[in-house]
């Protein structure tokens, strides 16, 4: 059965955003009103509830809008049949300041900041179990954490808001630096994971889930050492956190599996009348696979590029675990098979939902940390620092032997590299990281290149939203990421 136990009722869901539908209202076009802090934040049920409502203000981040911006710019898949103007823009690598999806990603993501920063700086003073506070306090610097490393990485460096947007009068606030905007991220992930417990339920953060991404935030900056050390650290304590790898790739995709082993932390969806399903099987599909799909028909919106799947090896169980190139059709038993049998395109398959409560409104999660980001993120620094050594060797065989590959051996530190970037590639398809690993490496316009597109120095990073520099009086068009 699907551990679900942070997802909660409509009515408390509708509690949730109607409290902080006030702390939001900086985002909106004419803000009218804010929270009153001595409204809220009385009770240990307040406190829960704030907590609640940063985990889902993930459901919006995480719903397609960084599929968009950290997927789709890369040689795995294209627009499709789709129409939508913004989309085709960033699959060409035409990144603009009016795009809306580049608008929805800023204000989603400052909003879930602000829900963080109001547990951050209110739940202390609540009447409460000190421990507990304590631990929710941890969760939201570790939310926090999160939405600033997905901003530094789109955009560079962004205005830091540490504390409650309470009034008008504390919207203007300049960009920091990158420098200072991880700082505060590693800052954030320390505190938490000093706090955090080792084992949680149905998708909370764990010191787990906060090591990852801090090894991970190391990664990103190229800080070999401490990314090997913290990678190191919760490979030592898998058996305490609970996690390893399925033994099948496949098994990471089902529903029933899902905030369990490999899972180290997930944006929680639940299909159902409250409308907190996911909507990945869905959009993902191709109208072509209607047959195999409940609740209605597929988008081919999205596709797989042909090259990224000729790119898998046929032994690769990841292939058919990730992408749908054939299936039997169960109105006639007939198979129906790409690229000649009836299917001309390819669909991202991860998502997939047997049993949809309706269109749009399926049961998957979706991954943002998993245990192989460990044994990959442990490779590939232990390579940085002294090349493919014996324990670099062993982490990234362990995805290879999964997948159902040959182990590597003998490969020079840059064959290494070259590898792991590969395999990165495979493992964490349509899991948006591919555009994010492709600017840490400084592969990004070499490698679209070869793929057929042309991206530009600019596209390193995405333009701040032409909105935000209308109405943040303390960022002009002087700021704005170079090239746009």
């Amino acid at each position: 059965m699907k551990n679900k136990a942070l997802h909660i009722n409509l009515g408390f869901i509708i509690m949730l955003f109607t409290i902080n539908a006030c702390t939001n209202k900086f985002l909106d076009e004419s803000p009218k009103d804010f929270l009153s802090p001595t409204n809220y934040y009385r009770t240990s049920s307040d406190a829960e509830a704030a907590i609640i409502s940063v985990y889902a203000g993930l459901m919006s981040i995480y719903s397609q809008n960084m599929y968009f911006l950290a997927d789709l710019p890369s040689e795995q898949t294209n627009f499709g049949t789709g129409t939508n103007v913004d989309r085709i823009n960033i699959d060409n690598f035409q990144f603009e300041a009016e795009n809306q999806i580049v608008m929805n990603i800023w204000n989603h993501s400052y909003r879930n900041i602000n829900r963080a920063n109001a547990v951050i700086d209110r739940v202390p003073d609540i009447d409460m179990d000190a421990q507990r506070a304590g631990v929710i306090v941890a969760e939201a610097r570790f939310l926090r954490a999160l939405n600033y490393f997905n901003l530094v990485r789109l955009f560079g460096g962004v205005p830091l808001r540490l504390q409650e947007t309470a009034s008008l009068a504390d919207l203007g606030i300049p960009r920091s630096s990158a420098e200072e905007v991880y700082e505060l991220i590693i800052s954030d992930l320390v505190e938490a994971e000093a706090i955090l417990p080792n084992t949680v339920s149905g998708g909370k953060a764990s010191k787990g889930a906060a090591s990852t991404l801090l090894a991970y935030v190391y990664l990103t900056r190229s800080d070999w050492s401490n990314a090997a050390t913290k990678a190191q650290e919760v490979a030592d304590n898998a058996a305490s956190f609970g996690y390893s790898l399925f033994e099948e790739y496949s098994d990471i995709w089902k529903i029933e599996n899902e905030n369990t082993r490999e899972h180290i932390f997930s944006c929680q969806y639940q299909s159902g009348p409250e409308g907190l399903g996911s909507a990945y099987s869905h959009f993902f599909m191709s109208r072509q696979a209607n047959a195999i799909l409940k609740g209605g028909s597929g988008y081919s919106a999205h596709m797989v590029e042909d090259a990224f799947w000729q790119s898998f090896e046929t032994s690769d169980k990841r292939r058919d675990a990730s992408i749908l190139s054939s299936f039997i059709d169960p109105n006639n038993q007939q198979v129906v098979s790409y690229p000649s049998g009836g299917l001309t395109e390819l669909s991202i398959f991860k998502y997939y939902d047997p049993e949809p409560f309706a269109r749009n409104n399926n049961n998957n999660n979706y991954p943002i940390l998993r245990y192989a980001d460990v044994l990959l993120i442990l490779a590939e620094a232990l390579n940085e620092l002294e090349g493919p050594n014996d324990r670099a060797y062993r982490a990234m065989n362990e995805i290879r032997r999964r997948a159902g590959l040959d182990v590597l051996e003998h490969l020079s530190q840059q064959q290494f590299r070259d590898a792991i970037l590969q395999e990165r590639s495979w493992e964490f398809c349509f899991e948006s990281k591919r555009f994010f690993d492709l600017i840490r490496t400084e592969t990004l316009i070499p490698i679209m290149q070869a793929a057929g597109k042309n991206p530009g120095p600019e596209n390193l990073l995405y333009p701040i939203p032409q909105r935000e520099i209308d109405v943040n009086d303390q960022i002009n068009a002087a700021d704005q990421n170079p090239g746009y």
